[in-house]
């Protein structure tokens, strides 16, 4: 009689187990999320949009978009339980702290029996537009190449010049130790004016009788490491002395090349010292319409 009951519970339990396997197996598979990016290039400030299409045989509950900065989560993340024709638009704002680290972006759905689908992401490769660099970093004039040699032309007393600019659209000169002659004791540094769709950079600055000077430069090439920009000098025949292996020509092509600086609360605007920092030598900077 005890056997005939242990068999009975064997098979009962047996029944329940093969019951419940059953009922798992008849459920639907898990959801799938398809990306139409998984890769992407931005600009700050740059609205981007990813478009997920989700499967889910169980039923759509919802669809999960995280925020990555590396493998940092970045706030809670924005959930959907609506879609349309089974896609979901995702829109983000670029900023410019999205730089660095990388930025990414996992989706992941859930279907009605809680299951999840194996999460998808996109990664983002988010670039400064070239306003956004140059404002970023203070530039260090570091050399000024004659395009008629090939050779570095540039005078010493520029060695340690820094650019900053600002964005309300004017910009400062920190000469440092060494002076020029003319130039830095006579003119105030003004007005700056980009064309990003060119690298056209144009500076004005006022002189000590208020007559206007423009520097273009013609940016070439800008990073957080680097600006390297075209200029064209006039009139630097006038220095021949007679001895040079390449005479100056009244036109002359050259590139300049300045190199980012973390911007520094000791940055000190035209000759050393506090006296001339809001001033400069002029104590003037006409009005420009660009």
């Amino acid at each position: 009689m005890m056997k005939l009951f242990f068999r009975l519970t064997l098979l009962m339990v047996a029944t329940t187990f093969i019951m419940q396997s059953c009922s798992e197996d008849e459920l639907p598979a898990a959801p799938s999320v398809a990306l139409d990016a998984t890769a992407l290039s931005a600009k700050a400030g740059e609205e981007i949009t990813i478009v997920a299409t989700i499967t889910a045989p169980g039923g759509f509950s919802k669809i999960s978009v995280q925020k990555f900065w590396g493998d940092t989560a970045e706030g809670a993340p924005e959930e959907s339980t609506t879609l349309i024709n089974n896609t979901y638009n995702f829109t983000y704002t670029v900023t410019e702290d999205d730089v660095e680290p990388i930025l990414k972006f996992r989706f992941t759905a859930t279907d009605n029996n809680s299951k999840t689908s194996a999460p998808i992401e996109t990664v983002v490769d988010v670039e400064l537009t070239m306003t956004q660099l140059l404002l970023k970093f203070d530039w260090l004039l570091v050399d000024e190449i004659r395009q008629l040699t090939g050779e570095s032309d540039i005078a010493d007393a520029y060695t340690d010049d820094v650019y900053r600019f600002y964005t309300d659209g004017t910009y400062d000169k920190s000469i440092g130790a060494k002076a020029d002659d003319f130039s830095d004791l006579w003119f105030n540094y003004c007005y700056w004016n980009l064309d990003e769709s060119t690298g056209r950079l144009l500076m004005s600055r006022t002189g000590a009788f208020l007559e206007d000077a423009y520097d273009t430069l013609n940016i070439t090439s800008i990073t957080s490491i680097a600006i390297d920009a075209d200029v064209t000098y006039y009139g630097l025949d006038v220095f021949n002395t007679g001895n040079e292996p390449v005479p100056y020509l009244p036109v002359e092509e050259y590139v300049k090349k300045l190199s980012a600086q973390a911007r520094s609360s000791n940055f000190d605007p035209y000759m050393p010292g506090p006296d001339d920092d809001q001033t400069g030598p002029a104590n003037a900077c006409n009005d420009v319409t660009w």
